[in-house]
């Protein structure tokens, strides 16, 4: 066979190859629907897989289950999604819904698996029916999918420096804010639920994600002894503590213009302080060298 025809066969299933990963793709295992425009079969595979790990996981710490119909839509083109992801922020990278959709398109597509991970609690949530703060709902999604944002810890420093801090209460409308305000709520959110762990302990989990008729802040107080506003009051001050070092960049540019000033009296005071206590002890050390009794 000439060489020119072989090379078109070759052209020609490389091409059938590329039409058939850009179709969409699904794959269905039980309550469980997995699906990609994209015809992704990696990612649905390691999706699947991570799935089964978090039904574990959920299990043994949290003591639910997530055992109900679960249909996950992963995006490569979110505009062809129509009206399934009508109203979703334009900063979000994921949405879950009532326990049963999961859809997931961010541009960063490196971080699907962990945003999977984010939704996959809010989905656990929703088919237990456990109702809890949007701040320790979005706080323990980010906690237990590893996700940290630099951006978001910078910011939530800067606003604790200036007394700009979101009530974790205004927290409930979240999805209404823009995408710095955004970035600023889940900063808090995720610190606000790691100060509670470490104060807590992880045990404390499974008692507060109870869907009972007790209600979410009566268990709160039963569980850990105090309010809600006294739990926050409480993070708000341990902030203060940790993010002291972002107040100096608050302060006027006056007082950097004088500061090297102020280091060079600061010196000079600890130099003159260290001098007196030299002439101190030289001035004791003589006295001792005096006989003490007189006959």
């Amino acid at each position: 066979m000439p060489v020119k025809s072989i090379f078109k066969i070759l052209v020609a299933h490389v091409v059938l190859l590329c039409v058939t990963l850009a179709e969409p793709l699904m794959y269905q295992s039980g309550n469980l629907t997995i699906f990609s425009d994209h015809g992704d079969s990696t990612l649905l595979k390691n999706a699947h897989q991570i799935i089964q790990e978090e039904k574990q996981y959920y299990q043994a710490l949290f003591g639910l289950t997530l055992e109900k119909d679960l249909e996950i839509n992963f995006y490569y083109k979110p505009e062809q999604a129509g009206p399934q992801l009508h109203a979703v922020p334009y900063w979000s990278a994921g949405i879950a819904r009532s326990g049963s959709e999961i859809h997931i398109f961010g541009k960063n597509r490196s971080q699907w698996l962990s945003t999977l991970k984010h939704e996959l609690f809010h989905a656990l949530l929703g088919q237990n029916d456990v109702r809890i703060p949007v701040w320790l709902n979005e706080g323990l999604a980010q906690w237990h999918a590893g996700q940290m944002d630099w951006g978001g810890f910078m910011e939530l420093g800067t606003a604790t420096a200036r007394g700009k801090l979101i009530p974790l209460v205004d927290l409930d409308v979240v999805l209404s804010f823009n995408h710095k305000r955004a970035s600023l709520a889940y900063g808090q959110a995720l610190d606000a639920t790691r100060f509670l762990i470490k104060r807590e302990g992880a045990s404390i989990l499974p008692y507060l994600l109870k869907a009972d008729e007790l209600g979410f802040r009566e268990r709160f107080k039963v569980e850990t002894g105090e309010d809600l506003i006294d739990f926050e009051i409480a993070w708000r001050e341990s902030l203060e503590a940790r993010f002291w070092f972002f107040k100096i960049s608050q302060i006027p540019v006056i007082l950097w213009a004088v500061s090297p000033l102020i280091v060079v009296l600061a010196w000079y005071l600890k130099r003159r302080r260290g001098k007196q206590k030299l002439e101190e002890w030289e001035a004791q050390e003589i006295d001792e060298d005096e006989p003490k009794y007189f006959a």
